[in-house]
């Protein structure tokens, strides 16, 4: 057995061709679709500012049907102030726009669960002790065309 660490180390390569053998071998349609230039994962960037300064902002990216946020942190002084709540409104906006259908996220337990619970978001799953700290990870979705009073806070 060889400890390596780095994924680029002599033999990564063939075991990452046994998995895409396999995945194509067992869902074909989803294989073929995904290796389409138009089904490319793609960067959702945005960024809320408020005197010239930048105040929030949400990291995501988009793939297939798929929402996935990555990051969204609020400066402290501006929190409850609904920037949160108008970074996630306009992902999702733009998600939809590009064809997604659904969005999920991750986050600790002393981050943020309410915050996607009161916008829609189920929970889905949890790692207990993640962090080692005694913390949880938490994992969330939401359908985006469930109507939108079914979200509000």
């Amino acid at each position: 057995m060889t400890n390596a660490s780095d994924t680029s180390a002599p033999g990564c390569d063939l075991v990452r061709q046994w998995l895409r053998e396999h995945n194509g071998a067992v869902n074909p349609t989803f294989m073929e679709k995904l290796q389409q230039p138009e089904h490319a994962s793609q960067p959702l960037i945005l960024l809320t500012h408020a005197d010239g300064e930048t105040v929030g902002g949400l990291f995501a990216e988009t793939q297939l049907s798929w929402l996935r946020i990555s990051i969204m942190a609020v400066h402290p002084d501006w929190r409850s102030k609904g920037i949160g709540s108008a970074l996630l409104a306009e992902a999702e906006r733009l998600a939809l726009e590009r064809g997604c259908k659904h969005a999920y996220v991750d986050t600790m337990e002393y981050q943020a669960p309410q915050f996607y619970l009161s916008h829609g978001f189920e929970k889905v799953g949890q790692i207990p002790d993640w962090d080692s700290h005694g913390h949880s990870k938490m994992y969330f979705s939401k359908d985006l065309h469930l109507p939108s009073s079914r979200h509000s806070a």
